[in-house]
This record gives C-alpha cells, structure tokens and sequence, in this order.
C-alpha cells in the first residue's frame, strides 16, 4: 500500500490492480430496510395505493389478493418508534452500516410544508446509528413519495423534477452534517416496470409502455439535477451522491420450438427492467427507450457524457428463469426460493463485474433470500458472499455488502408473505425479532470479514489465487496477516466492532 499523493492510498489487491481508497477506509457490512416497508405512514403515494386497492377496484379481493391478510398500516414491525432495538440488533448482527429510506411522506408531506417532528424522529435514529458505530447510507427515494407529488403527475411530467431536487436539497440541509452516503433513487427501471407495465405498484397502470419509457428517463434526469444541485451545496463535495439499480437477467427454457413467446418476453424485461437500458446509460448517458413493435420511441443524451455518479449501488436476488407457457422455473441443481426465482450466485458476480465498468466504487445494496422455511437462507449467504469475494479478487471495486433485510417487513405487493428478515417478525404478533437459524451465517461473515478495505480485498485476492475461496476462519486468519503485515510496515492499527481497521500516519 502506497500514499497517492492527495491523501488517499493506492491499494495493491495482489491482481496489479491499483484502486483508490481513503486511508482507513471501511467496508461496509450492513443490512438495508425502506422505513415505509417497516412502519407505513399517512401522506405517501403507496399508503394512497392500499387503501384504494387500485388497479382492482372492480374486484371483491382488491389489493388483498397480493398482500395476504395484514398490510402495513394495520400492524408492522414499526422501526420507526422501535429504532434503538433495530439498531442495537444490527449492531449484534456485526453490521457497520446500515441503508436506510429518507422518507419524502413523512419530512413533507403536504407540499412545502415541513414535519419538525419527522426530522427530530430521523436525527434520533442517527443518534442510535452513531453510538453503535454504524454509518448510515439514505436512499431519498426508495419506491415512495408524497400523495401530493402523485397528484401532480409524479415522474411522468418532466416539469416535476424540480420538487425532486428541492426534496433532495432539503434532505441534505436537515440530515447532510451527518450522511455521507446518499443513493436518488432505489431501482428506478422496477418501479417502472411494476407501475407501469404490470399495474402491481403504484400508479397502478397496465402496459403503458410509453408512459413507462418518461418515467424511467425522468428519474435518471433528475438524478443528474439532484446530484449536480447537491455538489453545489458547502458540503456537497463532502458527500458521496449513487444511485442503486436492480440488477437482474430473464432466460427462457424450454422446447426450441415452443420457448419463442417466453424467449420474446425476456428479451424485453432484460431491456427494460434488468440491466440493459441502465447499462448503456451508465457507460455513455444515452438513455434510449424501445417499445415492442413501435421501436425506439424516446432518445436523451445527458449533456456531460456519463452521467454524474460517486457510487453504484447494486441490488441482486437472482436471475428469474420462465418456462414456454411463462411459469417460474429453475434449471437443474438450482435451489428455488420463496420468490419464485432460484438461488444464482454465479449472477451476482456477473453484475458486479459489468457493474465494474462503470469506473466508480461499487456497493451490494440489497441481497437476500425470500425463505419462509429458513432452509436455504445459511446456503444463499454463503453462496453470494463467496462470489462477492471472486469478484474482489477478480479487480471488482466493491465496497460494501447489505443484507435486505434486518427484520420481516412488508415485501410491496407480496405483503408480509415473503420472509427476507434476519430477524423472524410475524405480523399476529406471534414472533417478534428472533434471530433466524439460517441469519446465523451473515453473523460469522460479518464479524469474520475485515472491515478495513484493503485488507478485504488482499485477503480475497490471495485467497482465490491459492484456488480457495475462504470460509470464515479462514477469511478471518487471513485478514488478521495482512492487517499484521500493514502494521509492520509503519501503519497504526485502531479497533472498531471487534474489527481491525487501518489508519496511515
């Protein structure tokens, strides 16, 4: 490990490789939650969504037909009034981070108006997060918005990204002192998808496919005013301003002769929905916007060439196999999940990888497993953990892992019927965070794994050239070597979490 000269170091990952790092810097190992999921709220555009069980008015089981029997505004795990507990527990678990929604219904929820209240309620949560150590990472848009902003169009008119970039020049004037990491927008292209094209999120519409195309470029639009506005602030330059993208590939399977409608189908979610549209759009800030048998229908260059991004946060679950009659499969030898896709780690090191080309420090911001019997979760983490650490190895410069999520929440459409948590939640009030069995294996990676980057990333290196990919002990020997032979070399060691962490005199 060498100075670079501007105060940062250039860290050697034993491929050649030279990546910049902050002296010290820390990998993140954290779990991620939207608060709407956890504790609903009064003024949002997805509560508005329940309670009219839009689009399926006309039918007697409404929204309930997706939700199961309890939705979020009737009972919910409720970490908005139960903060230090989620924390403390986050703490247990080994994290050091831990991503978080800002949500824009609660801090305005009638427009220009300001809930006080909301604001000391999230400034007491920062206050758990700092005296456990934990650095928090904000998505100011996480699927949610304010009712009022629904009324006025939302993301389809082009003249409301103003009240985005106002919201995101707030969140940074009320809560900027005190986050560095800050994500736009949580998955733009599945909120598309879901709102848009499938009706199964809010606003509700079915195949709108050019409505669908705005809305996407509206959200990468304002992303860009958002980011540049928020640099222009006194501490903009202090804060690192992403973007997270759910990163998933669609393959048909099949006869030959039958799989063509599926096959076409997937062709176009991998365009629209799973990494193809973002893809083009993160390497040269041309978004282009196809519509089956209409074409290309909208073109938008961003003016500076690559979009302006400090980090790319990216989610991955799977990849989502689909047989010829279009039901959710999974090829031989893969285990599926309560989602209906199959456990894929090979994916995850895909993503990370062509997510790599973007230029700029990578951060998993979502993972899981949907395991409701508990039997796969152990099996899942240790899979996607191990590709992370090939990914590493082979020059990925990703910085962080987060689990989603910390407790059983309300998964959107799917209700309270898919169980992602680390901590079993029953909304019968029957279980209440108790630490799953398959958690347990996040836990050892967790307190295994260095938190400080570079040794993660020389202990992953040397690990996968000896042909191995590590286990817990052995990540955790590993680190412990390095972190050694750092100190020797006239580096201070300092202690955080039970971690060794790494600071340059």
């Amino acid at each position: 490990m060498g100075s670079s000269g501007d105060g940062s170091l250039a860290s050697n990952d034993g491929t050649g490789k030279q990546f910049l790092c902050s002296k010290g810097e820390v990998f993140h190992k954290g779990v991620a939650i939207s608060m709407w999921q956890n504790s609903g709220d009064d003024d949002s555009n997805w509560t508005n969504f329940i309670k009219s069980n839009f689009p399926f008015k006309a039918l007697p089981f409404g929204f309930k037909r997706f939700s199961g029997k309890h939705s979020v505004l009737q009972t919910c795990p409720d970490t908005w009034n139960r903060y230090e507990e989620d924390v403390e527990l986050a703490a247990k678990a080994g994290c050091n981070a831990f991503r978080l929604s800002i949500e824009w219904a609660r801090i305005e929820p009638r427009k220009g108006e300001i809930d006080m209240d909301a604001v000391a309620r999230y400034h007491a949560i920062l206050d758990s997060m700092e005296a456990a150590g934990i650095e928090p990472n904000a998505t100011l848009h996480h699927f949610t918005h304010p009712q009022w902003f629904e009324d006025l169009g939302g993301f389809e008119k082009a003249e409301n990204i103003q009240h985005f970039v106002a919201w995101s020049l707030k969140a940074i004037e009320l809560f900027g002192s005190r986050i560095t990491f800050w994500a736009t927008f949580n998955e733009p292209t599945c909120a598309m998808f879901l709102g848009w094209i499938t009706g199964m999120h809010p606003p509700g519409k079915i195949l709108a496919c050019i409505t669908a195309g705005k809305v996407v470029m509206h959200k990468l639009q304002a992303h860009c005013e958002a980011y540049e506005a928020i640099k222009r602030t006194a501490i903009g330059k202090s804060l690192q301003v992403g973007l997270v993208h759910h990163h998933i590939t669609f393959l048909a399977t099949g006869p030959r002769l039958l799989r063509g409608l599926a096959a076409y189908a997937a062709d176009w979610m991998n365009y629209w929905w799973g990494y193809e549209l973002i893809h083009q759009w993160m390497l040269t800030g041309k978004f282009t916007w196809k519509v089956p048998l209409l074409g290309q229908w909208l073109e938008w260059q961003h003016p500076g060439g690559k979009p302006p991004c400090d980090w790319f946060g990216v989610n991955y679950y799977s990849r989502s196999v689909v047989t010829w009659y279009m039901k959710p499969w999974c090829l031989p030898g893969e285990v599926m999940t309560d989602m209906y896709y199959p456990i894929y780690a090979d994916g995850l090191y895909e993503a990370l990888m062509q997510s790599n080309q973007y230029g700029i420090p990578i951060y998993i911001t979502e993972t899981g497993i949907a395991d409701k019997s508990d039997k796969n979760r152990a099996t899942m983490i240790d899979k996607y953990m191990r590709a992370m650490l090939r990914a590493i190895a082979d020059g990925a410069d990703v910085r962080g892992f987060y689990y989603w999520t910390l407790v059983d929440n309300f998964e959107w459409n799917a209700g309270y019927l898919m169980e992602f948590g680390l901590y079993a939640w029953q909304p019968d009030g029957s279980v209440d965070r108790k630490l799953k069995e398959g958690a347990k294996a996040l836990v050892r990676f967790f307190k295994a794994l260095p938190s400080n980057l570079s040794a993660l990333r020389a202990a992953a290196a040397r690990l996968v050239k000896e042909g191995e990919l590590p286990d817990h002990e052995q990540m955790h020997a590993e680190a412990e070597e390095v972190l050694h032979d750092l100190t020797a070399r006239g580096h201070k060691g300092r202690r955080r979490h039970g971690h060794a962490m790494v600071a340059a005199t």
